[in-house]
């Protein structure tokens, strides 16, 4: 998240030209000025959560691999010494599943 935030913080703004549908815009304006924002306020937090979102949620699965792969016991999966063994396997694997 810092690498994003520093990014961000730095950067300035553009102008630039996006394409909404009738209904989407309506609702999107109606929600700013509800919270006093302009369209492109509303809009630039709208784009910023979901990319802080989405960072997260990469991390968080960055941490879950991390658990998965340090809970793996190895030596109870000879299939998976070397990557020829691995593609073997793999190949057996699919072979059951059709």
């Amino acid at each position: 998240m810092n690498q994003l935030t520093t990014f961000l913080d730095n950067d300035k703004t553009v102008r630039t030209q996006i394409t909404l549908t009738k209904r989407l815009k309506h609702l999107i304006e109606e929600k700013a000025r509800q919270n006093n924002q302009s369209l492109s306020e509303y809009l630039r937090r709208g784009a910023w959560i979901s990319l802080l979102l989405e960072e997260r949620e990469s991390e968080e699965l960055d941490k879950l691999a991390d658990q998965a792969i340090g809970s793996v016991d190895l030596s109870k999966h000879p299939e998976w010494q070397t990557p020829v063994k691995i593609k073997r396997w793999v190949k057996q694997l699919r072979r059951e599943w059709t």
